[in-house]
């Protein structure tokens, strides 16, 4: 439900511009409404149901207003181009100088939030990990950068759809899972191996689920 949530804006873009034009026409300006609404949606959702609204909902919605906007307003399906590399470098941007900051970095609090939140608990990763990892962030986020505004400029707004939609997501599916197991080997081996061994079974997770089910 929340990786739903959390991509909304993205999958109504996409729809709207394979078919929600004229005869199932690509319409870029289309999408761009669609994506300016689906942002808005998000944050007054997020707030409304959570009573919460994610700092990334907010950044997107912002950056979407302004260059969605250009390019509804000013009928240039540039601006809107530009606001993929901008969120990309903006985020390469933030772990850069995260990492200048003393003490943790801020993929190491997301992550160990996230651990947290998961385990119970916080998995000792030595400093010079969670460094490796951040640079390996931004430095990702930055060749997606500058790959975007490679594309946008050197081939058609249909092939910039398409690099969006399956390269790049394509390039997540690999990067993040690579990241996290670069962590999980990190980690300490007896924790690794406690935290394989009070993993729950399928079962026992269904059985939890039907458990919580109940006493609702």
């Amino acid at each position: 439900m929340k990786q739903l949530f959390d991509y909304f804006p993205v999958l109504v873009f996409f729809g709207l511009y394979f078919y929600g034009g004229p005869d199932d026409k690509p319409d870029i300006i289309l999408a761009t409404w669609g994506i300016i609404i689906a942002c808005t949606l998000q944050v007054v959702l997020g707030w409304v149901i959570w009573r919460k609204v994610q700092r990334m909902h907010l950044m997107v919605f912002g950056f979407t207003l302004v260059f969605g906007g250009m390019t509804v307003f000013l009928n240039d399906d540039a601006f809107i181009k530009w606001r993929t590399s901008i969120i990309y470098f903006t985020l390469a941007g933030i772990l850069l100088i995260g990492k200048l900051a003393p003490g943790r970095n801020l993929l190491q609090r997301i992550a160990e939030g996230m651990m947290q939140s998961t385990f119970g608990r916080v998995i000792p990763v030595a400093p010079i990990h969670w460094m490796f990892a951040n640079l390996l962030c931004v430095a990702y986020y930055s060749f997606l950068a500058a790959a975007n505004l490679y594309v946008a400029y050197n081939f058609s707004t249909d092939f910039w759809v398409k690099f969006k939609l399956i390269g790049m997501t394509a390039s997540n599916f690999v990067f993040y899972p690579a990241l996290l197991f670069y962590i999980w080997r990190c980690m300490p081996e007896a924790d690794r191996q406690q935290l394989l061994h009070d993993a729950p079974t399928r079962k026992e997770q269904h059985e939890m689920e039907e458990h919580e089910k109940e006493r609702e």
